[in-house]
């Protein structure tokens, strides 16, 4: 017994010691992380940290990259490197931290981190979105050295009368992990990065939030008053929001607060978790104009729900739609989701766009927070049709019209046939 017990301390300390003799250098990490980049066998894997330090073993290197521009510190130094985008940081025989591609000597200790938050550019893209012919089509992302094209957003957009027709985006458990050379997610987005565009903001004028919130609140209307709306970006999303904040003059719209901050949430809650499991791609838009009820004459037209700031209009769209279909090619899987974005519908229902709602055809709606509340009008009345049908009635659905031709004529009936599980 005695014996063993001797083996088992001997063991150990053998691994004791062992650990006591692997050294590491830490690489400490503030936000907005940079994007990592790291060679394992064959594969290049691009990741943000999670953590607020990387470790690298002696002789281990990393590459980070920012589009904003790098920001190194230590304890007696703090450098900003905007005309830096990459830089290569190497763990030495001594355990210090070496960085390639930046003037600073070599310590123990180094904390980087990006400058800003937003690095994304603004593209126009040759090739076309669906349905997009009369507008243009554009991709927000970044061409990263070493690793390639990155596309989060793709839009189709009318710069005459700056009108968003939809946005495009993959919906999925967001982990910031990349793994090169297999292909992207993204570039089933349809569009290209292909002609930096400039900043429209820089040249025309857009509705601030503030001249919004301003004019908003002197509104005389007592039943434009007798109800909350929000100028915020139709990408409520909240990680795709915080990653294109530069770019939401593009997307803002005015909101019935209930409805953005209800049932449209509790999809994008639904949607969240199912995408834990399957991939989507997701459109979203608007349509129509909202109204506000006749207080006099029965003759006189409807006043339009709007708000006006110094000679710039925002008129609240009657409904907000999201297209939502599977990526996997084996199954599936699409439909569109409408809320009603007016508190002044007497009677919302789904008839204006399609003959059944297919709500709770799709199981993990059905069984969601939004699929035992999206009825409820005070909370934003909100149904489900096929995308055949909607495309008939939206101008600029995304959806080609060939697709349509050959959908419509393969359709069949959903309420006897079409459960998503």
């Amino acid at each position: 017994m005695c014996k063993i017990i001797v083996q088992l301390l001997s063991f150990l300390c053998i691994i004791l010691c062992s650990a006591q003799t692997v050294h590491s250098c830490q690489l400490f990490v503030r936000d907005p992380s940079p994007l990592f980049s790291k060679t394992f066998g064959s594969k290049n894997i691009t990741f943000r940290s999670t953590e607020n330090h990387i470790k690298l073993n002696k002789g281990e290197s990393i590459q980070a990259y920012c589009g904003s521009g790098i920001v190194v510190t230590t304890n007696y130094n703090d450098q900003r490197h905007n005309q830096y985008k990459m830089a290569s940081f190497f763990c030495d025989e001594n355990n210090y931290i070496q960085i390639r591609g930046l003037d600073f000597d070599s310590t123990e200790e180094y904390t980087i981190y990006c400058s800003s938050s937003s690095s994304s550019s603004l593209y126009e893209s040759k090739k076309k979105l669906p349905n997009c012919d009369e507008a243009l089509s554009y991709g927000i992302g970044e061409k990263i050295p070493l690793i390639g094209t990155i596309i989060k957003l793709a839009i189709c957009y009318d710069i005459e009368t700056f009108e968003l027709k939809y946005a495009n985006y993959i919906a999925y458990e967001k982990k910031d992990i990349l793994i090169s050379p297999e292909q992207s997610v993204n570039s089933k987005l349809g569009v290209e990065l292909e002609q930096k565009v400039d900043d429209l903001q820089n040249y025309f004028d857009f509705m601030s939030q503030q001249s919004f919130n301003i004019s908003r609140d002197r509104e005389p209307n007592t039943f434009f008053r007798a109800f909350s709306f929000d100028f915020e970006s139709i990408l409520q999303d909240e990680q795709l929001r915080k990653q294109l904040d530069k770019w939401t003059y593009i997307f803002n719209i005015m909101w019935w607060s209930q409805l953005r901050q209800n049932n449209w949430r509790f999809f994008l809650d639904a949607l969240k978790e199912r995408a834990n499991s399957e991939k989507y791609m997701v459109f979203v838009g608007s349509y129509g104009n909202a109204t506000m009820p006749i207080t006099r004459s029965s003759s006189d037209p409807p006043e339009e729900l709007a708000v006006q700031s110094y000679g710039l209009k925002v008129s609240a769209p009657m409904f907000v739609w999201a297209y939502v279909k599977l990526l996997s090619p084996s199954k599936a899987e699409e439909f569109v989701l409408i809320g009603h974005n007016s508190p002044y519908m007497e009677s919302p229902d789904h008839t204006e766009f399609c003959t059944t709602d297919i709500c709770d055809s799709i199981l993990w709606l059905k069984e969601s927070k939004f699929g035992h509340l999206r009825r409820v009008p005070t909370l934003g009345y909100t149904f489900c049709c096929r995308a055949e049908e909607v495309a008939k009635i939206i101008d600029n659905f995304p959806m080609p019209k060939g697709a349509l031709e050959t959908t419509t004529a393969a359709a069949v009936d959903l309420t006897t046939s079409m459960t998503f599980l």
